[in-house]
């Protein structure tokens, strides 16, 4: 078996976490669209207190519509869509991100496998 592989490196910030759900996508039970995965990735991008304590509050939501040139209406609107979507959850009075949505911080790993069915046991 001939196994497929590519590495992407030195992707910074952002792009790491667009990246990460851009190849994620597919598994997931809800595609989301390339504005959700910008949206969410520019939000999974912040370290420090401020996105600890409140990810998804004015602060980080007032540099997030900076940074991909949004509206407030355009930018709750993706929210809510994610939250629709389950990749955005209402815990214990905060709004987190799914967990299966977060990669590992420096460099995340995928695997999957497709199976072709036999022909004989295909019918």
């Amino acid at each position: 078996m001939v196994i497929i592989q590519k590495g992407l490196i030195g992707l910074k910030g952002t792009a790491y976490y667009i990246q990460h759900l851009s190849i994620i996508n597919p598994f997931l039970p809800v595609e989301l669209t390339p504005k959700e995965r910008e949206v969410l990735g520019t939000f999974m991008s912040f370290k420090g207190d401020a996105a600890e304590k409140d990810r998804f509050g004015p602060t980080l939501r007032k540099e997030v519509k900076a940074l991909l040139n949004m509206s407030d209406g355009g930018l709750s609107n993706h929210i809510s869509s994610l939250k629709t979507k389950g990749a955005i959850l209402q815990y214990q009075g905060s709004t987190k991100i799914a967990e299966i949505l977060l990669p590992e911080e420096k460099a995340q790993f995928y695997q999957f496998k497709i199976v072709k069915a036999d022909e004989a046991t295909a019918s």
